[in-house]
């Protein structure tokens, strides 16, 4: 790529800029001493409206002789260039998919599909050839992969992968074995799957698919009851889990299990635990032992069609009993109709942390193994997640909303002494968005990469190329700083169990944070009016639905629930309220059964103002409270361990407090609230919409605890129930303080 002389000059003069106000990490400069102690636990809001004039002017002229670099080095880009009219960014420019000012045509029936598809119909797959998840994963073999699925065993935690051929292998002497065992073939057959992500759980999945069987997969947190209960809803008489734990709690509810007649453990199996399964008059395998009774046998597969039943997906739910969900290899097919943007060769890596029996999940899977990617898994417990990351060095990172909200917040967490880096930070992930808006072009090669960067994009690694983000509503300021920090394309995107995961997404080259792209390329998109809560199609606003290929045949046994999910017309109700941005994008409003009316007649949308909230850096998580009796909102917040300690020893030098102590201190809890009250307003929301009342929790949200699902979206009603009696007393001291003005 050809720069300019004068260029070059100007770019090496604005990254001397940008170095010089670099500060050591290990000694501050006199000057900002007091600056950077105001700063320590003070948000951006709190430091733009305290900063006196001299840190002021210091931190504005740095960014004004920085800013007028680089609007020089336009200006000379545009005079030096004038035949080629190159500008500030010097690179190509990446034609998008379809106009990003007309991305959806409007149908007779008044929904939408994807612009980029002009006169042709949706789509049923990525590839002709490929309709079902049996000749989806066989795909990426053809492909010429090599490495299929791996783990970081042993002391040095090396990554050890299994080859397409070798899974491909073990998975056709289990599907053999499990016909030994009388397993009758077909989709009337149902298999659970029990267990976190590893490469056992595909292979098993792939063995299920040999004959057209069906998958079960359970989540590794899910209840006893909710397990009984699924279990005996579809019959399973097989399932395949990961540890003796599972394996001894289906054995001691095995009274209540009708069908349950093999257990095939995927880790060693112990005397104790077979000698219970014997007691119980229950087959329990190792999985090499029983992949080894199908070894020599001469079988031949009994492939699926497209309309074949693939998997019963249990929904995470927020509330009441989890409901089976109908997917057919089409629809979960249809899935990779939304991939065609990504970046992904041949022998690429996605790591996989997000739940298996979660359909996000599942379809990231796919399309990994359809494209000939490798998969590797990480090591079962969160706080390793980052190592794996940075051990695999995928090309995809598929994550949710509050994953991308904790790297955010740790990196300003680092920058927290230093607001000359923040700064600098900000001006270069600005650039790195402009070029983006400016040409469709995202990627890690400029100067501002190198010299302002790496170490933010080493977090995730030096492959990545792909960012996708759903499962749940994403701060706007937050998805647009990864996209520029890290370099990579960003896509957010929405869809739902009943949608195969997948209803809309991001294309390339649309640089609009916020929201969740245009309809996938196998359905439609329309809103309608939900006048109950105030939205009115026609007005932009409604509850979406959606038609298509990827779209569920219903809810398993439960005729009653299916039809209450359609509309006459056939349309899956989403039960989720979006509006069309001007350029044709969704963008989604909240859960419609989430939406409120407040004591004054105002409709509120909760989990936009969380998300709102969640740019405070005093919060790891929230959930915002009200109800049609109540004026105001209420909010319970689980802070930020690091920010809140920080905050209590710089502001009140309390130190020697533990977490569970600073969230009872009222001093604290004061401040959080008027912090709350000052993002309201940063951000122009009615004074309704901001809480008049917080609980600090030292508790989080979790699966495990019932107040979060596996995608980590706030189960509302519970969290409502587990704080009842912290909700009333704020609501008692809201009254209290109104009756004493």
């Amino acid at each position: 790529m050809l720069i300019p002389r004068s260029i070059g000059v100007l770019m090496r003069a604005t990254s001397k800029v940008l170095l010089s106000v670099r500060t050591s990490s290990t000694k501050k400069p006199s000057k900002f001493n007091d600056l950077n102690s105001f700063c320590s636990g003070k948000s951006e809001i709190e430091v733009g409206d305290y900063l006196d004039a001299t840190h002021r002017h210091s931190i504005q002229h740095n960014m004004l002789v920085t800013s007028r670099i680089l609007l020089a080095a336009g200006v000379v880009a545009r005079r030096s260039t004038t035949a080629s009219r190159r500008t500030l960014f010097w690179t190509r420019k990446i034609a998008p998919r379809c106009d990003l000012n007309n991305q959806t045509i409007v149908l007779e029936d008044g929904s939408r599909k994807a612009a980029w598809l002009g006169d042709r119909d949706i789509m049923r797959t990525s590839d002709d050839g490929i309709l079902t998840v049996y000749s989806a994963y066989r795909n990426g073999m053809k492909l010429g992969a090599k490495d299929m699925l791996g783990l970081r065993r042993g002391e040095t935690l090396d990554w050890k992968f299994i080859s397409y051929e070798r899974a491909f292998e073990l998975a056709d002497q289990i599907g053999k074995s499990l016909r030994i065992l009388g397993i009758p073939t077909g989709d009337e057959t149902r298999i659970g799957i029990y267990s976190k992500n590893r490469p056992e759980w595909v292979m098993s999945e792939i063995a299920i698919h040999n004959y057209s069987n069906v998958t079960i997969p359970f989540y590794d947190t899910i209840s006893v009851d909710d397990m009984i209960y699924i279990a005996n809803l579809t019959e399973i008489p097989v399932v395949f889990t990961d540890s003796e734990d599972k394996t001894r709690m289906l054995l001691q509810n095995k009274s209540k299990i009708r069908n349950l007649k093999h257990i095939i453990q995927f880790n060693d199996v112990s005397d104790d635990v077979r000698s219970l399964a014997k007691n119980e008059n229950v087959d329990v395998f190792h999985f090499d032992e029983f992949r080894r009774l199908g070894k020599h046998e001469h079988l031949p597969h009994l492939v699926p069609t497209p309309e074949t039943i693939a998997t019963i997906s249990f929904t995470s739910g927020t509330t009441g009993r989890p409901k089976g969900v109908i997917l057919t290899h089409g629809n979960m097919c249809a899935v990779l109709t939304s991939s065609f943007d990504f970046k992904f060769d041949v022998g690429d890596s996605n790591l996989s942390y997000l739940p298996l029996a979660h359909i996000y999940e599942r379809g990231c899977t796919l399309i990994t193994l359809t494209r000939g990617g490798r998969i590797g898994f990480f090591r079962g417990e969160p706080q390793h997640i980052l190592e794996d990351v940075q051990s695999l060095k995928p090309a995809m990172f598929a994550t949710v909303p509050r994953v991308i909200d904790k790297i955010y917040k740790a990196i300003m967490y680092e920058l927290r002494y230093s607001p000359i880096k923040k700064l600098v930070l900000k001006l270069a992930v600005k650039y790195k968005n402009l070029k983006y808006a400016k040409t469709g072009v995202i990627d890690r090669d400029s100067w501002v990469d190198k010299l302002i960067l790496a170490k933010i994009q080493a977090i995730l690694g030096p492959n990545l190329k792909n960012m996708v983000v759903g499962a749940a509503k994403s701060d706007p300021h937050k998805m647009e700083f990864v996209r520029g920090a890290f370099g990579v394309n960003l896509f957010e995107g929405f869809g739902q169990t009943e949608t195969s995961g997948i209803v809309s997404i991001q294309i390339a080259g649309d640089s609009t944070p916020g929201v969740v792209g245009i309809p996938a390329a196998c359905n439609v998109v329309k809103l309608r009016d939900v006048p109950d809560l105030g939205y009115y199609a026609d007005k932009n606003g409604g509850e979406m639905l959606v038609k298509g290929y990827n779209i569920t045949q219903g809810y398993f046994k439960n005729e009653a629930a299916t039809r209450e999910a359609f509309t006459d017309d056939g349309f899956l109700k989403t039960g989720d309220i979006a509006r069309w941005t001007p350029q044709g994008s969704l963008e989604i409003v909240d859960r419609a059964k989430n939406v409120f009316k407040m004591a004054q007649g105002k409709f509120v949308a909760p989990e936009d103002i969380e998300s709102t909230y969640t740019a405070s850096r005093f919060v790891s998580q929230i959930y915002v409270h009200g109800d049609i009796t109540k004026a105001h909102l209420v909010a319970i917040v689980v802070p930020d361990p690091l920010h809140l300690r920080n905050y209590a020893e710089t502001k009140y030098q309390i130190s020697d407090q533990s977490f569970e102590e600073l969230c009872r201190n009222e001093k604290i809890r004061e401040d959080v609230l008027r912090h709350l009250v000052r993002i309201t307003e940063f951000h122009r929301r009615p004074r309704y919409e901001g809480v008049y009342g917080v609980h600090l929790t030292p508790n989080a949200f979790t699966v495990e605890n019932g107040l979060t699902t596996p995608t980590m979206k706030n189960k509302r009603a519970r969290i409502a129930k587990h704080f009842e009696r912290e909700i009333a007393r704020m609501y008692d001291e809201i009254e209290a303080n109104e009756m004493s003005k």
